[in-house]
Protein backbone atom coordinates (compact mmCIF):
# COMPACT_ATOMS: atom_id res chain seq x y z
CA UNK A 1 0.00 0.00 0.00
CA UNK A 2 1.20 3.50 -0.81
CA UNK A 3 2.27 5.87 1.58
CA UNK A 4 -0.05 8.18 0.57
CA UNK A 5 -2.84 5.79 0.85
CA UNK A 6 -2.11 5.13 3.79
CA UNK A 7 -2.31 8.71 5.60
CA UNK A 8 -5.44 9.14 3.44
CA UNK A 9 -7.35 6.33 5.12
CA UNK A 10 -5.50 7.00 8.39
CA UNK A 11 -6.47 10.90 8.38
CA UNK A 12 -10.38 9.53 6.81
CA UNK A 13 -10.74 6.98 9.85
CA UNK A 14 -9.65 9.29 12.63
CA UNK A 15 -11.87 12.00 11.07
CA UNK A 16 -14.86 9.75 11.21
CA UNK A 17 -14.33 8.43 14.55
CA UNK A 18 -13.47 12.08 16.25
CA UNK A 19 -17.36 13.27 14.54
CA UNK A 20 -19.01 10.16 15.55
CA UNK A 21 -17.29 10.26 19.17
CA UNK A 22 -18.08 14.21 19.39
CA UNK A 23 -21.37 13.82 18.05
CA UNK A 24 -22.59 10.20 20.34
CA UNK A 25 -20.52 12.59 23.59
CA UNK A 26 -22.74 15.98 22.60
CA UNK A 27 -26.44 14.13 21.90
CA UNK A 28 -26.18 12.32 25.54
CA UNK A 29 -24.92 15.18 27.50
CA UNK A 30 -27.32 16.96 25.68
CA UNK A 31 -30.33 14.53 26.75
CA UNK A 32 -29.17 13.90 30.22
CA UNK A 33 -29.20 18.14 30.74
CA UNK A 34 -32.19 18.76 29.11
CA UNK A 35 -33.96 15.55 31.21
CA UNK A 36 -32.57 16.99 34.18
CA UNK A 37 -33.81 20.10 33.60
CA UNK A 38 -37.32 19.30 32.21
CA UNK A 39 -38.00 17.06 35.21
CA UNK A 40 -36.84 19.67 37.50
CA UNK A 41 -38.94 22.45 35.71
CA UNK A 42 -42.12 20.30 35.96
CA UNK A 43 -40.99 19.46 39.72
CA UNK A 44 -41.12 23.23 40.38
CA UNK A 45 -43.95 23.88 39.02
CA UNK A 46 -46.16 21.28 41.01
CA UNK A 47 -44.56 22.07 44.47
CA UNK A 48 -45.79 25.45 43.47
CA UNK A 49 -49.55 24.47 42.91
CA UNK A 50 -49.00 22.71 45.94
CA UNK A 51 -48.34 25.79 48.03
CA UNK A 52 -51.05 27.70 46.55
CA UNK A 53 -53.79 25.11 46.62
CA UNK A 54 -52.41 24.36 50.42
CA UNK A 55 -53.42 28.12 51.20
CA UNK A 56 -56.58 28.57 49.39
CA UNK A 57 -58.05 25.08 49.24
CA UNK A 58 -61.35 25.78 47.35
CA UNK A 59 -62.51 24.75 43.52
CA UNK A 60 -61.41 28.13 42.56
CA UNK A 61 -58.25 27.61 43.34
CA UNK A 62 -58.71 24.21 41.53
CA UNK A 63 -59.59 26.17 38.45
CA UNK A 64 -57.02 28.90 38.41
CA UNK A 65 -53.98 26.48 39.09
CA UNK A 66 -56.07 23.99 35.93
CA UNK A 67 -56.48 27.76 34.03
CA UNK A 68 -52.15 27.99 34.07
CA UNK A 69 -51.49 24.53 33.43
CA UNK A 70 -52.96 24.87 29.89
CA UNK A 71 -50.35 26.93 29.08
CA UNK A 72 -48.30 24.84 29.16
CA UNK A 73 -47.60 22.82 26.14
CA UNK A 74 -47.97 19.07 25.70
CA UNK A 75 -48.69 17.99 28.95
CA UNK A 76 -51.86 17.17 31.04
CA UNK A 77 -52.45 18.26 34.14
CA UNK A 78 -54.99 16.68 36.81
CA UNK A 79 -55.83 16.75 40.39
CA UNK A 80 -57.09 13.93 42.27
CA UNK A 81 -58.73 13.43 45.27
CA UNK A 82 -57.32 10.84 47.81
CA UNK A 83 -59.52 8.07 46.15
CA UNK A 84 -58.16 8.72 42.91
CA UNK A 85 -61.16 10.60 41.29
CA UNK A 86 -60.19 13.15 38.78
CA UNK A 87 -61.25 16.55 40.41
CA UNK A 88 -60.10 19.18 37.97
CA UNK A 89 -57.98 18.92 34.20
CA UNK A 90 -56.42 21.00 31.90
CA UNK A 91 -58.29 19.34 28.82
CA UNK A 92 -60.47 16.51 28.15
CA UNK A 93 -58.45 12.99 28.69
CA UNK A 94 -59.79 9.63 26.96
CA UNK A 95 -60.76 6.91 29.61
CA UNK A 96 -57.99 4.25 28.53
CA UNK A 97 -55.27 7.06 29.54
CA UNK A 98 -57.00 7.88 32.69
CA UNK A 99 -56.73 4.28 33.92
CA UNK A 100 -53.22 4.21 33.25
CA UNK A 101 -52.76 7.41 34.76
CA UNK A 102 -54.74 6.11 38.10
CA UNK A 103 -52.51 2.80 38.23
CA UNK A 104 -49.22 4.23 37.82
CA UNK A 105 -50.22 6.64 41.02
CA UNK A 106 -51.88 4.18 43.08
CA UNK A 107 -48.30 2.44 42.88
CA UNK A 108 -46.38 5.73 43.30
CA UNK A 109 -48.29 6.57 45.90
CA UNK A 110 -47.24 3.96 48.12
CA UNK A 111 -43.88 5.73 48.56
CA UNK A 112 -46.00 8.79 50.26
CA UNK A 113 -43.45 10.78 48.57
CA UNK A 114 -43.52 12.85 45.16
CA UNK A 115 -42.00 10.83 42.49
CA UNK A 116 -40.98 11.21 38.80
CA UNK A 117 -40.48 8.47 35.71
CA UNK A 118 -39.63 8.66 32.21
CA UNK A 119 -42.48 6.62 31.10
CA UNK A 120 -42.87 5.04 27.03
CA UNK A 121 -46.46 5.74 26.33
CA UNK A 122 -46.60 3.86 22.82
CA UNK A 123 -44.19 1.65 21.54
CA UNK A 124 -41.73 3.18 19.69
CA UNK A 125 -42.93 7.07 20.69
CA UNK A 126 -41.18 9.10 22.61
CA UNK A 127 -41.13 8.96 26.02
CA UNK A 128 -43.25 11.16 28.49
CA UNK A 129 -42.45 12.35 31.79
CA UNK A 130 -45.01 11.37 34.93
CA UNK A 131 -44.95 12.96 37.96
CA UNK A 132 -46.92 13.78 41.12
CA UNK A 133 -46.90 15.80 44.26
CA UNK A 134 -49.52 14.80 47.14
CA UNK A 135 -51.20 18.27 49.20
CA UNK A 136 -52.34 18.43 52.49
CA UNK A 137 -54.85 19.68 54.22
CA UNK A 138 -54.72 19.41 58.60
CA UNK A 139 -51.55 17.47 58.11
CA UNK A 140 -53.31 14.74 55.99
CA UNK A 141 -53.00 13.93 52.41
CA UNK A 142 -55.98 16.01 50.80
CA UNK A 143 -54.93 15.09 46.84
CA UNK A 144 -52.55 14.65 44.28
CA UNK A 145 -51.13 16.70 41.45
CA UNK A 146 -50.44 14.87 38.53
CA UNK A 147 -48.64 15.86 35.51
CA UNK A 148 -48.36 13.70 32.23
CA UNK A 149 -45.74 16.08 30.31
CA UNK A 150 -44.75 15.35 26.30
CA UNK A 151 -40.91 15.46 25.83
CA UNK A 152 -41.49 16.03 22.20
CA UNK A 153 -39.85 19.20 21.77
CA UNK A 154 -36.88 17.51 22.86
CA UNK A 155 -37.40 15.23 20.20
CA UNK A 156 -37.47 18.18 17.79
CA UNK A 157 -34.20 19.56 19.57
CA UNK A 158 -32.83 15.89 19.35
CA UNK A 159 -33.78 15.49 15.53
CA UNK A 160 -32.31 19.06 14.34
CA UNK A 161 -29.21 18.43 16.01
CA UNK A 162 -28.92 14.93 14.49
CA UNK A 163 -29.40 17.38 11.12
CA UNK A 164 -26.82 19.96 11.93
CA UNK A 165 -24.37 17.22 13.26
CA UNK A 166 -25.17 15.17 10.07
CA UNK A 167 -24.64 18.37 7.79
CA UNK A 168 -20.94 19.34 9.43
CA UNK A 169 -19.88 15.80 9.45
CA UNK A 170 -20.47 15.84 5.83
CA UNK A 171 -18.70 19.20 5.29
CA UNK A 172 -16.16 17.82 7.63
CA UNK A 173 -15.17 14.95 5.45
CA UNK A 174 -15.38 16.97 2.30
CA UNK A 175 -12.65 19.63 4.11
CA UNK A 176 -10.83 16.14 5.11
CA UNK A 177 -10.93 14.74 1.79
CA UNK A 178 -9.46 17.81 0.20
CA UNK A 179 -6.80 18.14 2.56
CA UNK A 180 -6.01 14.79 2.23
CA UNK A 181 -5.58 15.23 -1.56
CA UNK A 182 -3.60 18.60 -0.89
CA UNK A 183 -0.79 16.96 1.72
CA UNK A 184 -0.96 13.54 -0.72
CA UNK A 185 0.67 15.62 -3.61
CA UNK A 186 2.82 17.97 -0.95
CA UNK A 187 4.13 15.22 1.02
CA UNK A 188 4.04 11.90 -1.47
CA UNK A 189 4.91 13.84 -4.64
CA UNK A 190 8.68 14.93 -2.95
CA UNK A 191 9.28 11.62 -1.41
CA UNK A 192 8.65 9.57 -4.71
CA UNK A 193 10.84 12.20 -6.42
CA UNK A 194 13.39 11.46 -4.03
CA UNK A 195 12.88 7.65 -4.14
CA UNK A 196 13.39 7.99 -7.92
CA UNK A 197 16.72 10.16 -7.51
CA UNK A 198 18.11 7.70 -4.71
CA UNK A 199 17.72 4.79 -7.36
CA UNK A 200 19.76 6.93 -9.93
CA UNK A 201 22.11 7.93 -7.52
CA UNK A 202 22.53 3.75 -6.19
CA UNK A 203 23.18 3.53 -9.77
CA UNK A 204 25.94 5.66 -9.41
CA UNK A 205 24.24 8.76 -11.46
CA UNK A 206 25.33 11.91 -9.39
CA UNK A 207 23.99 14.66 -11.43
CA UNK A 208 20.63 14.82 -9.78
CA UNK A 209 19.53 18.21 -8.27
CA UNK A 210 16.08 18.22 -6.09
CA UNK A 211 14.13 21.26 -6.11
CA UNK A 212 13.59 22.10 -2.91
CA UNK A 213 10.57 24.67 -2.31
CA UNK A 214 9.83 26.23 1.61
CA UNK A 215 11.87 25.72 4.74
CA UNK A 216 10.19 22.73 6.09
CA UNK A 217 11.48 19.09 6.90
CA UNK A 218 10.66 18.07 3.67
CA UNK A 219 12.66 20.76 1.68
CA UNK A 220 15.53 20.23 4.41
CA UNK A 221 15.44 15.96 3.41
CA UNK A 222 15.89 17.25 -0.42
CA UNK A 223 18.06 19.75 0.24
CA UNK A 224 19.97 16.73 1.82
CA UNK A 225 20.33 14.46 -1.01
CA UNK A 226 21.15 17.10 -3.60
CA UNK A 227 24.23 17.85 -1.28
CA UNK A 228 24.90 13.65 -0.28
CA UNK A 229 24.78 13.30 -4.74
CA UNK A 230 26.97 16.52 -4.94
CA UNK A 231 28.96 15.03 -2.27
CA UNK A 232 29.20 11.08 -3.98
CA UNK A 233 30.19 12.80 -7.20
CA UNK A 234 33.02 15.04 -5.67
CA UNK A 235 33.98 11.65 -3.78
CA UNK A 236 34.22 9.67 -7.02
CA UNK A 237 35.74 12.31 -8.99
CA UNK A 238 38.74 12.65 -6.52
CA UNK A 239 39.08 8.92 -6.22
CA UNK A 240 39.05 8.45 -9.78
CA UNK A 241 41.84 11.35 -10.27
CA UNK A 242 43.24 9.78 -6.99
CA UNK A 243 43.87 6.95 -8.93
CA UNK A 244 44.89 8.72 -12.20
CA UNK A 245 47.30 10.54 -10.53
CA UNK A 246 49.31 7.93 -8.16
CA UNK A 247 49.06 5.61 -11.13
CA UNK A 248 50.91 8.53 -13.21
CA UNK A 249 53.18 9.24 -10.75
CA UNK A 250 54.22 5.43 -10.13
CA UNK A 251 54.39 4.51 -13.88
CA UNK A 252 56.75 7.25 -14.74
CA UNK A 253 59.41 6.05 -11.81
CA UNK A 254 58.79 2.52 -12.73
CA UNK A 255 59.74 3.09 -16.52
CA UNK A 256 62.93 5.07 -15.67
CA UNK A 257 63.64 2.01 -13.20
CA UNK A 258 62.82 -0.27 -15.45
CA UNK A 259 64.42 0.75 -18.95
CA UNK A 260 67.77 1.45 -16.61
CA UNK A 261 67.66 -1.50 -15.24
CA UNK A 262 67.56 -3.25 -18.34
CA UNK A 263 70.01 -1.96 -19.96
CA UNK A 264 72.36 -2.62 -17.03
CA UNK A 265 71.57 -6.20 -17.08
CA UNK A 266 71.80 -7.26 -20.73
CA UNK A 267 74.78 -5.10 -22.05
CA UNK A 268 78.37 -4.23 -21.16
CA UNK A 269 78.44 -1.04 -19.95
CA UNK A 270 81.10 2.23 -19.29
CA UNK A 271 81.47 2.16 -15.40
CA UNK A 272 81.01 5.82 -15.72
CA UNK A 273 77.46 4.97 -17.59
CA UNK A 274 77.12 2.54 -14.85
CA UNK A 275 77.13 5.27 -12.38
CA UNK A 276 74.80 7.80 -14.65
CA UNK A 277 72.59 4.74 -15.14
CA UNK A 278 72.26 3.80 -11.50
CA UNK A 279 71.93 7.14 -10.04
CA UNK A 280 68.98 7.64 -11.98
CA UNK A 281 67.44 4.64 -10.63
CA UNK A 282 68.12 5.79 -7.28
CA UNK A 283 66.81 8.97 -7.96
CA UNK A 284 63.47 7.06 -9.30
CA UNK A 285 63.26 4.86 -6.40
CA UNK A 286 63.34 7.54 -3.76
CA UNK A 287 60.83 9.76 -5.28
CA UNK A 288 58.55 6.60 -5.52
CA UNK A 289 59.40 6.02 -1.38
CA UNK A 290 58.63 9.80 -1.28
CA UNK A 291 55.54 9.13 -2.63
CA UNK A 292 54.51 6.80 -0.81
CA UNK A 293 55.53 7.77 3.08
CA UNK A 294 53.18 10.97 1.92
CA UNK A 295 50.39 8.44 0.88
CA UNK A 296 51.09 6.80 4.03
CA UNK A 297 51.36 9.70 5.97
CA UNK A 298 47.97 11.42 4.89
CA UNK A 299 45.96 8.21 5.26
CA UNK A 300 46.62 7.96 8.67
CA UNK A 301 46.05 11.76 9.52
CA UNK A 302 42.31 11.48 7.59
CA UNK A 303 42.00 8.19 9.54
CA UNK A 304 42.85 10.05 12.83
CA UNK A 305 45.78 7.70 13.31
CA UNK A 306 48.48 9.61 14.41
CA UNK A 307 49.59 9.98 17.73
CA UNK A 308 49.69 14.14 19.19
CA UNK A 309 52.48 14.33 21.49
CA UNK A 310 52.27 17.52 22.17
CA UNK A 311 55.00 20.15 23.77
CA UNK A 312 55.20 23.79 24.56
CA UNK A 313 57.76 25.42 22.59
CA UNK A 314 58.92 29.26 21.64
CA UNK A 315 57.65 29.29 17.81
CA UNK A 316 59.70 32.10 16.86
CA UNK A 317 63.06 29.89 17.52
CA UNK A 318 61.48 26.86 15.86
CA UNK A 319 60.50 28.46 12.80
CA UNK A 320 64.00 30.17 12.74
CA UNK A 321 65.21 26.85 13.07
CA UNK A 322 63.47 25.25 10.29
CA UNK A 323 63.68 27.94 7.55
CA UNK A 324 67.62 26.93 8.16
CA UNK A 325 66.25 23.83 6.59
CA UNK A 326 65.76 25.47 3.33
CA UNK A 327 68.24 27.80 3.19
CA UNK A 328 70.10 25.95 0.59
CA UNK A 329 67.50 25.69 -2.13
CA UNK A 330 66.39 29.43 -1.18
CA UNK A 331 69.99 30.35 -1.46
CA UNK A 332 70.41 29.05 -5.18
CA UNK A 333 67.38 30.93 -6.47
CA UNK A 334 68.48 34.04 -5.08
CA UNK A 335 65.50 34.12 -2.55
CA UNK A 336 65.45 35.87 0.94
CA UNK A 337 63.80 34.37 4.35
CA UNK A 338 62.74 36.77 6.25
CA UNK A 339 61.19 35.71 9.63
CA UNK A 340 59.76 38.34 12.22
CA UNK A 341 57.89 38.24 15.59
CA UNK A 342 55.09 40.20 17.39
CA UNK A 343 57.00 39.45 20.57
CA UNK A 344 60.84 37.80 21.03
CA UNK A 345 59.15 35.04 22.55
CA UNK A 346 55.68 33.37 21.92
CA UNK A 347 54.69 29.78 23.19
CA UNK A 348 52.74 27.03 21.23
CA UNK A 349 51.97 23.40 21.89
CA UNK A 350 52.62 21.64 19.22
CA UNK A 351 53.96 18.28 17.68
CA UNK A 352 57.18 18.75 16.74
CA UNK A 353 57.68 16.56 13.93
CA UNK A 354 54.45 16.91 12.25
CA UNK A 355 54.40 20.95 12.77
CA UNK A 356 57.77 21.11 11.40
CA UNK A 357 56.50 18.89 8.26
CA UNK A 358 53.97 21.58 7.59
CA UNK A 359 56.35 24.21 8.09
CA UNK A 360 58.80 22.72 5.35
CA UNK A 361 55.90 21.93 2.77
CA UNK A 362 55.02 25.65 2.46
CA UNK A 363 58.79 27.12 3.15
CA UNK A 364 59.63 24.29 -0.15
CA UNK A 365 56.29 25.65 -1.91
CA UNK A 366 57.36 28.97 -1.93
CA UNK A 367 60.85 28.61 -2.99
CA UNK A 368 59.41 26.29 -5.84
CA UNK A 369 56.68 29.10 -7.30
CA UNK A 370 59.07 32.52 -6.19
CA UNK A 371 61.14 33.95 -8.86
CA UNK A 372 64.80 34.31 -8.47
CA UNK A 373 65.78 37.33 -6.13
CA UNK A 374 61.97 37.06 -4.35
CA UNK A 375 61.48 37.14 -0.92
CA UNK A 376 59.55 34.81 1.57
CA UNK A 377 58.28 36.52 4.76
CA UNK A 378 57.46 34.52 7.74
CA UNK A 379 55.40 36.84 10.57
CA UNK A 380 54.66 35.62 13.50
CA UNK A 381 51.51 37.10 15.75
CA UNK A 382 50.25 36.97 19.28
CA UNK A 383 46.62 37.84 19.56
CA UNK A 384 43.93 37.66 22.13
CA UNK A 385 42.96 34.24 21.85
CA UNK A 386 45.16 32.80 18.98
CA UNK A 387 49.21 32.60 17.26
CA UNK A 388 48.89 33.60 13.69
CA UNK A 389 51.65 33.14 11.35
CA UNK A 390 51.64 34.25 7.88
CA UNK A 391 53.78 32.53 5.18
CA UNK A 392 54.17 35.41 2.57
CA UNK A 393 55.87 35.04 -1.03
CA UNK A 394 55.75 37.46 -4.07
CA UNK A 395 55.96 34.49 -6.15
CA UNK A 396 53.63 33.73 -9.88
CA UNK A 397 50.14 33.16 -7.52
CA UNK A 398 47.48 31.17 -7.80
CA UNK A 399 44.45 31.68 -10.17
CA UNK A 400 41.36 33.00 -8.31
CA UNK A 401 38.87 29.77 -9.47
CA UNK A 402 42.02 26.99 -8.47
CA UNK A 403 41.96 28.37 -4.69
CA UNK A 404 39.10 26.04 -3.31
CA UNK A 405 40.86 23.15 -4.75
CA UNK A 406 44.51 23.88 -3.26
CA UNK A 407 44.02 21.38 -0.58
CA UNK A 408 42.98 18.28 -3.00
CA UNK A 409 45.57 15.09 -3.32
CA UNK A 410 47.36 15.26 -6.34
CA UNK A 411 46.30 19.07 -7.09
CA UNK A 412 48.49 20.80 -9.30
CA UNK A 413 47.54 24.77 -10.50
CA UNK A 414 50.18 23.72 -13.30
CA UNK A 415 48.62 20.80 -14.95
CA UNK A 416 52.02 20.53 -16.90
CA UNK A 417 54.22 20.03 -14.19
CA UNK A 418 54.74 16.72 -12.94
CA UNK A 419 55.95 14.96 -9.49
CA UNK A 420 59.39 15.41 -10.79
CA UNK A 421 59.26 19.57 -10.88
CA UNK A 422 56.44 19.83 -8.86
CA UNK A 423 56.33 17.48 -5.54
CA UNK A 424 54.08 14.48 -4.93
CA UNK A 425 51.18 16.93 -5.01
CA UNK A 426 50.22 16.14 -1.42
CA UNK A 427 52.04 18.46 0.67
CA UNK A 428 49.14 20.93 1.12
CA UNK A 429 46.67 18.25 1.89
CA UNK A 430 48.95 16.95 4.50
CA UNK A 431 49.67 20.49 5.76
CA UNK A 432 45.90 20.76 6.17
CA UNK A 433 45.38 17.99 7.69
CA UNK A 434 48.19 18.86 10.09
CA UNK A 435 47.36 21.97 11.20
CA UNK A 436 43.84 21.01 12.09
CA UNK A 437 44.99 18.19 14.36
CA UNK A 438 46.39 20.99 15.99
CA UNK A 439 43.11 22.50 16.91
CA UNK A 440 43.92 25.40 13.87
CA UNK A 441 42.58 26.26 10.98
CA UNK A 442 44.93 27.30 7.45
CA UNK A 443 44.07 29.63 4.68
CA UNK A 444 45.08 31.03 1.78
CA UNK A 445 45.00 34.27 0.04
CA UNK A 446 46.43 34.96 -3.52
CA UNK A 447 46.98 37.28 -6.66
CA UNK A 448 48.16 36.12 -10.14
CA UNK A 449 51.86 37.72 -10.69
CA UNK A 450 51.25 39.02 -7.12
CA UNK A 451 52.05 36.04 -4.73
CA UNK A 452 50.40 34.31 -1.77
CA UNK A 453 49.91 34.18 1.71
CA UNK A 454 49.32 31.05 3.97
CA UNK A 455 47.65 32.09 7.26
CA UNK A 456 47.85 29.25 10.13
CA UNK A 457 45.81 29.73 13.00
CA UNK A 458 46.52 28.41 16.26
CA UNK A 459 45.48 27.73 19.76
CA UNK A 460 47.10 30.15 22.11
CA UNK A 461 48.59 28.77 25.58
CA UNK A 462 47.56 31.57 28.63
Amino acid sequence: MKLSTKLASLFFLSTVLIIIAMGTSFYFLSKSFYKDQLQKDIEYRLEAHREVIEAHMNPETFWHVVIMEQKERENSFIIYDTEFNVQASNQQISRDMLERYRDWLMEATEFKTRRTDFIETMVHHIPHIWSFEPFMEDEEVAGYLFIDQDTGSFEEARWKLFVIATVMGMITLLFSGILIIFFSKKITLPLTNARNLTKRIAKGDFDVELISKGKDELADLMKDITSMARQLKEYRDSRQQFLTNISHDLRTPLTYIKAYSALLKDKELDPELIKDQSAVIYLEATRMERLVIDLFQLMKLEEGKVTMTMQGIDLVDFIRTVTKKVKSASDKRKIDLLVSSSQSEIVANVNIDLFERALLNLLNNGVRHTKPFGQIKIRITKQLNDIKIEIEDNGEGIPEEALPYIWDRFYRVDKSRSSMSGGSGLGLAITKQIIEHHGGTINISSTVNVGTIFTIMLPRIY
